[in-house]
């Protein structure tokens, strides 16, 4: 593609000045300029002329496809190039992505066999989804079978608050009930598990109380074994113990009694040679330990005594502690610790249930401070309907359906008794209501409209909410589906007026619309070598004539053709 051109539109709005499109399914090298008003694309059925809008979908981050591809080759390639001077949204987003901030944008996209898809923006790579941030507002295409979403009332919603540019309440309002919703399924999930933990409730009780009535201390199994230990052994105890104490103190030649003959012994030799002094010092510690051990002794005997009754107490205790152990951890230190456990986790039910109450009355706060929120955006859509509703019945008016009545039904959706149902986009539903004709009740767009008035009911409403576009492009892919004769003419000049503030690009088949456009391209399939492929081109004044008469007269064109294309032609320009 060539550079971009540095032109801007007097005018100030938004355009698709160039695309290209290479080995695009029947499209193999296309190269197009469109211009700011009405651009109008004609051509025989068939001839590529919605592929082209295909292309742009591409663009605008679109799913792509290998079937997308032209049969033979490797990579089908489209580029385009917006003017979008003084749109300061585009602007921060660029910067956003760390692309160049000029005044225009150059997207490219190419589709590979090999799977090896890119897309650039200002010759720099980007992702799909930065793609498709980049590129929301750019361009709304209504294609040729969008008129049937209007029979769907979930769209209806959104096209209300587009309308009345209602987007920051909207949002403030899936902010309440995206916070009021978190709660919700916090609390919903608390509940869940304690409703799990009920059953098991009863069971933690029993093991914490049982638990609690046996008085655990720390190291209580390894006293209790060595008491039982003594208590089993009192008897060899105290036969050892008194043994001891006479062979240290009581018995004939104790210890003791030989050892005071020995210091007697030694002081007799220090007084002859007190340089052996340390002699008797050291028989005069051993002694004093010694006999501190006998006292020892003694006392221990005075302790130990044979107790039926305490040696029973000890094994019922230990066995307490042995079966308690099978079921809790087997050792003291073990049982303590799941005594503990159980205490945090009963405690921890006290605490759930303190929560439960504190977020029961944050989820009443919350439910109400959506509702407020909810109920302003609901008042404030209700003023958009009937503001809606005169605008659509006055552009419809325009359209060749002055008697149409057309309306907004609001219904709010029942929750049981907790009230209105809860959404991301509000408590309102909307359904649009139409009466084509006087005295007919006001309906249902899927009982009682046409796709001729779909189609024109689909043009009112782009008409009115291109008003909050910025300029963005439109385009509109046979929007003149169903109708013809007046209604086409007047179709034709409603596209001219929504040119006036819009880039508008149409797809048609109808004359009356076609001689309406500023810029007229016929779209064309040529085969050459047994290849088929699609071609543009933007037509002169003699050529729009020729296109004309083509369009209203078919395969033979006479010169009154002609002469009847040259006088639409002419009237359109007057």
């Amino acid at each position: 593609m060539r550079a971009p051109r540095a032109r801007h539109s007097q005018k100030d709005i938004q355009v698709l000045r160039d695309l290209v499109v290479s080995n695009f399914a029947i499209i193999k090298d296309l190269e197009v300029s469109f211009e700011d008003g009405l651009n109008v694309l004609t051509g025989e059925t068939g001839a590529g002329k919605s592929i082209l809008i295909g292309a742009v979908n591409l663009l605008l981050g679109s799913r792509a496809s290998q079937e997308m591809i032209r049969s033979g080759t490797g990579e089908a390639l489209v580029e385009a190039v917006f003017s979008v001077s003084n749109r300061p949204r585009f602007i921060d987003r660029m910067r956003e992505l760390g692309l160049d901030e000029s005044g225009e944008i150059l997207i490219r996209r190419s589709i590979n066999r090999n799977g090896r898809n890119r897309i650039f923006v200002n010759d720099c790579t980007v992702s799909l989804q930065q793609l498709q941030i980049l590129a929301e507002g750019l361009i709304s295409i209504s294609g040729q079978h969008e008129h049937q979403l209007l029979l769907n009332p979930e769209i209806h919603l959104g096209l209300l608050d587009s309308f009345g540019a209602l987007d920051s309440r909207c949002r403030e309002v899936a902010c309440a009930y995206s916070e009021w919703s978190r709660t919700d399924e916090a609390l919903k999930q608390l509940r869940r598990h304690k409703q799990d933990r009920a059953a098991q409730l009863d069971f933690m009780t029993f093991q914490f109380e049982e638990l609690k009535a046996a008085s655990l201390r720390p190291g209580e199994d390894a006293e209790l074994e060595q008491e039982r230990n003594i208590l089993r052994h009192a008897a060899t105890l105290l036969e050892a113990a008194q043994s001891a104490y006479q062979i240290m103190y009581e018995g004939k030649g104790a210890i003791l009694e030989r050892l005071a003959e020995v210091e007697k012994n030694v002081g007799v030799l220090v007084r002859i040679d007190p340089a052996q002094s340390g002699l008797l010092e050291e028989l005069e510690q051993g002694r004093i330990q010694l006999a501190e051990t006998a006292r020892a002794l003694h006392r221990y005997m005075g302790g130990i005594s044979f107790d039926p009754q305490r040696l029973t107490a000890v094994e019922d205790r230990l066995a307490l502690l042995q079966r308690l152990g099978k079921k809790y951890g087997g050792t003291v230190a073990a049982m303590i610790e799941r005594f503990e456990e159980l205490g945090r986790a009963l405690a921890h039910g006290e605490d759930a249930d303190l929560r439960e109450e504190e977020m029961s009355r944050d989820l009443e706060r919350l439910r109400q401070a959506y509702l407020d929120l909810a109920e302003t955006l609901s008042a404030e859509r209700r003023a958009v309907a009937d503001r809606l509703s005169r605008e659509v019945e006055r552009t419809l008016a325009e359209l060749d359906m002055p008697k149409a009545r057309f309306g907004v039904e609001f219904e709010r959706p029942q929750k049981g008794e907790a009230g209105p149902a809860f959404a991301e986009n509000g408590i309102d539903r909307v359904e649009f209501l139409l009466s084509a004709n006087p005295g007919e009740e006001m309906k249902p767009l899927a009982k009682v409209a046409s796709g001729g008035e779909l189609s024109r009911i689909l043009l009112a409403l782009k008409s009115l909410l291109s008003r909050n576009d910025e300029g963005e492009t439109l385009v509109f892919d046979e929007v003149d589906a169903g109708i013809g004769g007046r209604t086409a003419e007047l179709v034709g000049l409603q596209l001219k007026k929504l040119a006036g503030s819009h880039q508008v690009i149409c797809i048609t088949h109808l004359p009356q619309i076609a001689c309406y456009g500023e810029h007229h391209y016929r779209v064309a399939k040529r085969v050459t070598g047994g290849e088929t492929a699609t071609e543009i081109v933007r037509l002169d004044r003699d050529d729009r004539i020729e296109e004309l008469a083509r369009m209203l007269g078919g395969i033979r064109i006479s010169e009154k053709t002609r002469a009847h294309a040259l006088e639409i032609l002419q009237k359109a320009r007057g």
